[in-house]
């Protein structure tokens, strides 16, 4: 019979090959993170002084 035949699901392929899924930062995406996070402690700092 062919109802349980076992097929593979296109959503769970399974490679050999290792993933990588975090990309290398590059040096303007680090750049960027610095300038964001250095906005947010001025935001809090400038809240505190109201």
């Amino acid at each position: 019979m062919g109802l349980f035949k076992k097929t593979q699901n296109c959503l769970f392929v399974e490679e050999e090959e290792s993933y990588n899924w975090a990309a290398p930062k590059s040096s303007i995406s680090q750049k960027m993170l610095y300038l964001s996070l250095m906005f947010v402690v001025m935001g809090l700092l400038f809240s505190l002084l109201r």
